[in-house]
Formats: structure tokens, sequence, C-alpha cells
């Protein structure tokens, strides 16, 4: 659900990431790009199934507009959380970019993914961390 802030709407992402330097990247990517997201970060596939059933320490935050999930995480992996989500129809509607920088990995989400899902490789250089953020925003807006 996008927020407004000050008559400004912005856009509600849930990074599930536990790399703190991709964290960053995408962040001053997005920041490059002139996206003005709220990203919250959760560092672990159960933290993240938390956040988005509103559970614990997470109750009564916004409903993410996007979920930027990386597939290898700590306590449940990746493609645990994207089975969850896609199995839960309140969370099923939520776009879901994949990021991996294992190309095996990336290759069988690719092969499970739906309508809805994104699967892309975790760049190599700060400018392709750029054109990746611009890539997920133009996905986001395609899905809503």
């Amino acid at each position: 659900m996008e927020t407004t802030w000050a008559g400004v709407k912005q856009v509600e992402v849930l990074m599930v990431e536990d790399n703190r330097g991709d964290v960053v990247l995408v962040k001053e990517a997005m920041a490059k790009a002139e996206l003005e997201h709220n990203v919250t970060v959760v560092t672990d596939g159960m933290d993240a199934m938390d956040y988005l059933h509103r559970r614990g320490k997470y109750t009564g935050v916004f409903r993410p507009d996007l979920i930027v999930l990386d597939l290898k995480l700590p306590r449940k992996s990746g493609l645990e959380v994207l089975d969850e989500i896609r199995r839960d129809p309140a969370l099923s509607s939520i776009p879901v970019v994949v990021l991996s920088s294992s190309v095996s990995e990336l290759e069988i989400a690719q092969s499970r993914s739906r309508p809805g899902e994104r699967c892309i490789a975790k760049p190599a250089t700060f400018a392709g961390y750029v054109d990746m953020v611009n890539i997920i925003e133009a996905f986001r807006k395609v899905t809503r």
C-alpha cells in the first residue's frame, strides 16, 4: 500500500537480505535513481514471514507494495519464503523480485516463477545496481 507522507505517495518495499553491503548498494542505487521508496529490511526468512503476517514486533507495519527477496537467507531460505507467499492468498498479490548471485539458484527460481515475480542476478557494479532498481521499479509499476 503506497503511503502518503507530506502529500507524497511513498512505495513500501520489504527487502529480505542478510548481506549489509547489498542493502547499502540497493538503497544508494534507489537514491541515485531518485526513487523515494520506504525500504524496510529484514535479514532472514523467519522475520520476513513475521513481517508479512504482521506478527510479533512487526504488528502494525504497512503491507509492502513490493518484496525484494534474496534466495540465500538464514533460518528459512528465500525459496521457502517464496513458496509461503505463493500459498497465501493475502500475500500472493504482492509483486516479488528474487535476487541471487548464484546462477543455479536463480535458474531454479525462474523455472518456478509465476506472474508477479521477477528473477534478477545481483549486479557486479554500482551502475548495475542502478539499472537493477530501475528495472525493479518498472516491474512494480506494471504489476500493481
